[in-house]
């Protein structure tokens, strides 16, 4: 059973409440009226994790919602009900048929615009006898003024004598026509288009109860040396404490345990995205920094199986730094996100993996060390590069570092600056500026 909350006015509830009409299985709907923009955010805020899905009303609460609790909106199905050709045409029939001297010409229309394709005037409709548009774009809705704005280009258009009617969506314009003798002519969803939006919004549930199905594996990696066994103890029992720790303060039962010189974490895609704040910034990583003294390297992965999520979990740990608790995700398709350190992180996309690919073919060097590379130069937001810096962002030494550069630089994807100003003493460092593309 999929509980969907629908927000409306009290403007709009004469029709939205025909939403406990509609005869579709397995649905539980709850209306909620707000009373403006700022009340919505409120009760929008209090109550979307008690539903499966969210539908507006209009596209002025879907819009403002979407811009002013973008975190919020993306974690749950969102929708609105919108004015179909079929709406609308069944509308205008009517006045066509009570006012035989209709014209578009005469009109203003604040529910068509680009993005649904004016729904379909255009293509017969000629210019000259085009209606009035409150704007070209759906997103003169988004406006945190937007009813004032409605409201005033229609009025104008009215004291200009240049429309004897006024086409409308929002449901209380009228309230705006006291020093105007002219009824707005509004046009709400079918019950029929009501039921369409609404089973498009039960399909995007029902993706993200796959989705959120998926198994999730992370690979926690310490480092520590060979030969002092007792640091090696103490690092593997004070993670696992830490583990459990995270678990309680954050209400999410991450099943743990050691493997060999590792920790294992299995989770779902849900738990995953809750933990990592949708990929941008991982928790259990800001938690481990806190809690514990040595770093940890941590990879996500997703797959199809559990197999599969551990396989690509090992592979994103390698990407993390050794000298900074990080994490990476590897997904299902082989995208690389990471660090999940907030707005600093980065996904590689598919096009650019093949790249990268096509480079380590022609240079000898690992995919995965071309990866680090080009990730270093995304988030330092260069493309010049020491072999120290390649060594201390990498984990390698400085002759390693050197030789991949002297690699790349022979095949023709790296060059050696010659102006680069040398500062302080000691010998001076080569500066190299990669190009993969």
């Amino acid at each position: 059973m999929y509980k969907i909350c629908a927000f409306s006015t009290i403007y709009s509830h004469k029709w939205m409440k025909k939403i406990y009409d509609l005869n579709i299985p397995n649905v539980e709907f709850e209306v909620i009226i707000y009373e403006n923009l700022s009340n919505l955010e409120n009760l929008f805020t209090e109550n979307y994790l008690k539903f499966d899905g969210i539908v507006f009303s209009g596209q002025i609460p879907y819009l403002h919602i979407r811009k002013t609790l973008q975190k919020e909106a993306t974690r749950i199905p969102c929708m609105f009900f919108d004015i179909t050709e079929r709406d609308f045409y069944y509308k205008l029939a009517e006045v066509q048929y009570n006012d035989p001297t209709f014209h578009f010409n005469e009109s203003i229309i604040d529910f068509i615009y680009e993005e649904n394709n004016y729904l379909g005037l255009k293509a017969w409709l000629p210019e000259d006898n085009f209606p009035y548009l409150l704007s070209e774009t759906i997103q003169v809705f988004g406006l945190t003024n937007a009813y004032e704005v409605v409201s005033k280009r229609h009025l104008q258009l009215l004291k200009e004598k240049k429309v004897r009617y006024c086409f409308t969506r929002l449901t209380n314009l009228y309230t705006y026509f006291d020093e105007v003798d002219v009824e707005p002519i509004l046009v709400v969803p079918t019950e029929k288009s009501m039921e369409s939006t609404l089973q498009k919004l039960i399909k995007e549930i029902e993706l993200i109860s796959l989705k959120n199905s998926q198994v999730v594996c992370g690979h926690l990696v310490f480092s520590y040396m060979a030969n002092d066994m007792q640091e090696f103890e103490y690092r593997q029992i004070a993670l696992y404490k830490a583990i459990l720790d995270f678990n309680r303060k954050s209400a999410i039962s991450l099943i743990s345990y050691r493997n060999a010189i590792h920790y294992e974490i299995i989770t779902n895609y849900g738990d995953y995205v809750n933990i990592t704040n949708n990929s941008t910034n991982c928790s259990l990583a800001n938690f481990l920094r806190q809690e514990l003294p040595f770093k940890v390297r941590i990879g996500w992965g997703i797959g199809k199986t559990l197999q599969d999520a551990q396989i690509q979990a090992e592979t994103a740990s390698t990407y993390c730094n050794d000298s900074v608790t990080e994490s990476y995700v590897l997904t299902r398709e082989n995208q690389l996100v990471g660090p999940l350190e907030g707005e600093n992180f980065l996904i590689l996309s598919e096009d650019t993996s093949v790249m990268i690919d096509d480079i380590a073919s022609k240079t000898n060097i690992s995919s995965f060390q071309l990866q680090k590379i080009y990730t270093l130069m995304t988030m330092l937001k260069k493309d010049e590069l020491t072999a120290d810096e390649i060594s201390l962002h990498l984990s390698i030494t400085t002759r390693t570092a050197n030789r991949l550069l002297k690699k790349l630089e022979e095949c023709q994807y790296a060059t050696v600056q010659t102006n680069v100003v040398h500062k302080g003493k000691g010998r001076p460092k080569n500066v190299y500026k990669v190009k993969f593309w």
